[in-house]
């Protein structure tokens, strides 16, 4: 008797870390790199001529790539007036290289975020300011197929028109 209730808890203990190990696993974060996918494909590795004012800004909660250490702030989020460390300010029409793009799924309320990984450098300063900058909104929800738009952008002078089906990760 000893041995089957020894076994039942053994089988036990092993269902229930099976269960905990898939609940972890499916709740990391989850990236896929859309550099070569419209529109991305079309600012990667290309020089970008601001058309606002932007800001480098310390945000330590964000950072999804430990390359990219910092935000840039174009006035359509949060940084300009949310007291985080100012690092950097640059004028307009100064150019930024976009190195990569890359889809982050959260992992805890599920959404998907476009992230924008590049560089800026401060003429002022005689430094390369690495950034990371979201660009995008995910419209799935009422919608048979899901699709993205890309509201204007501190290097556009309108908005894109179109819209895109890009897979999430």
């Amino acid at each position: 008797m000893k041995k089957i209730l020894l076994g039942f808890v053994t089988l036990l203990l092993l269902g229930v870390g099976l269960v905990v190990l898939i609940f972890f696993v499916l709740s990391l974060p989850k990236t896929r790199d859309v550099s070569n996918e419209p529109p991305f494909s079309n600012i990667v590795q290309k020089d970008l001529i601001t058309k606002k004012q932007l800001l480098i800004v310390n945000d330590e909660s964000i950072k999804q790539d430990k390359d990219y250490t910092y935000h840039l702030e174009d006035g359509s989020s949060y940084g300009m007036d949310s007291g985080l460390e100012v690092v950097a300010t640059f004028p307009v029409e100064t150019a930024v290289t976009i190195d990569k793009v890359e889809l982050y799924t959260n992992r805890v309320s599920g959404t998907t975020t476009p992230y924008l990984f590049g560089k800026i450098y401060s003429k002022e300063l005689q430094a390369y300011y690495t950034f990371q900058y979201a660009w995008g909104d995910y419209h799935i929800i009422y919608e048979d197929t899901p699709y993205w738009s890309f509201p204007l952008a501190f290097w556009q002078d309108e908005p894109l028109s179109e819209t895109y089906i890009i897979d999430v990760p």
